[in-house]
């Protein structure tokens, strides 16, 4: 999948959840109202998506690590490489 489609993706799933859609995808997912447990549900919405899997590891990792939209659709593109 190309990276722009990845990134498009990525976006319309967290202004879908947010049910408001417009915000920068270099804005903090905490800054706009996010929790771990809401960007784990993302993360796992979004690889059901792309048919990917990520080990229990690179998702806490990510789960650590995640603080924009944009940090999201780099780790899909990461694990879309295995």
């Amino acid at each position: 999948m190309p990276r722009f489609g990845m990134r498009k993706t990525v976006h319309n799933f967290i202004s879908d959840f947010l049910r408001d859609g417009d915000f920068h995808d270099d804005v903090s997912l905490e800054s706009l109202g996010l929790d771990k447990a809401d960007i784990m549900m993302l993360i796992t919405r979004l690889e059901d998506e792309y048919g990917l899997t990520a080990f229990t590891s690179e998702e806490d990792k990510l789960l650590e690590q995640a603080v924009t939209a944009n940090d999201l659709w780099k780790f899909l593109q990461e694990i879309n490489r295995h």
